[in-house]
């Protein structure tokens, strides 16, 4: 069914998406200020190394409010994997409100708390898909949902690359590269045309080519300028894994997680995250526990 608007709802649809402001996301990821209406976020790294906490910490900070240490815009959630948590969710927009309101001295009770996470869930939009099909369909509409509610700027997606093996067959055979291709162009036209920001997640083993990343940017290159430790991935190498030989989308930001290899006993587990960006570097420390990621480096 074609989508039929008058001029003057187009205008008030386009003005109202461009004149929502987008500043930073999480300063401990973006340290250049990013993400910017139009990019893609990549979050990159093994099993089990935070990547769907780390979509719900992002979750919480785009819809929370902004006296709450959030954004209070909308966004669009894809779950794909069915590794999300609703409930940790509640507990990580929880930690956000408490820690993080305006002004520092507000003491919330337990309905306010419930009232402000219910409040924000209103500015989320879940689509759960547990088939291809169903990947596909949602794909198909995102470019409805996104023109009927302009105040939705983020797609968040985990995991882009759950249904390959649906698509890939012994009768149709598909690298996994290409099938990284073909979805990444889908996702940067939606961006770019809807002026929204596209942050979604996948594993370490998916891809296997080298290639370049953020235009000029080569996987594997030094860092140019680096916030919080001043070092470069080859040198990191005895304090984290990395995985940066692994094929390499062009985005414009990208998070690559990883456990640390040398834990002392006893000690929580400890991650990191590889942050790059356009002209930035930067190296973050975190663990999770009940109520989400603990930076270690703020």
């Amino acid at each position: 069914m074609c989508e039929v608007e008058t001029g003057v709802q187009i205008l008030h649809r386009l003005s109202s998406r461009l004149s929502s402001s987008v500043t930073c996301l999480d300063p401990n990821l973006f340290p250049d200020g990013g993400p910017s209406k139009g990019e893609m976020v990549e979050i990159f790294g093994e099993s089990n190394c935070g990547k769907s906490m780390l979509v719900l910490e992002l979750i919480a900070k785009i819809i929370l409010p902004e006296h709450c240490g959030g954004h209070g815009i909308g966004a669009v959630f894809m779950n794909c994997d069915n590794n999300i948590n609703m409930a940790r969710l509640l507990n990580i927009m929880e930690k956000q409100i408490v820690n993080c309101s305006k002004p520092s001295s507000c003491n919330f009770d337990r309905q306010e708390i419930r009232r402000i996470r219910h409040e924000s869930f209103a500015r989320l939009t879940i689509i759960k898909c547990c088939t291809m099909d169903e990947f596909e369909f949602s794909l198909l509409t995102l470019n409805e949902i996104f023109i009927k509610n302009p105040l939705n700027v983020y797609l968040l997606i985990d995991s882009l690359t759950v249904f390959y093996w649906n698509k890939c067959t012994e009768k149709n055979l598909i690298r996994m590269d290409t099938y990284l291709r073909s979805l990444h162009s889908r996702m940067k036209k939606l961006c770019q045309e809807r002026k929204i920001i596209t942050i979604f997640t996948r594993p370490s083993y998916f891809g296997s080519s080298k290639e370049s990343m953020l235009g000029d940017f080569e996987c594997g290159t030094s860092v140019t300028e680096t916030t919080g430790v001043a070092s470069t991935s080859s040198s990191m190498a005895g304090a984290f894994t990395s995985t940066s030989s692994s094929y390499c989308l062009p985005v414009e930001h990208r998070i690559e997680l990883a456990g640390i290899v040398s834990q002392t006993p006893g000690s929580d587990k400890k991650f990191n995250a590889f942050v790059t960006s356009k002209d930035k570097q930067c190296i973050r420390f975190f663990i999770i526990d009940a109520y989400g990621i603990d930076w270690l480096n703020c």
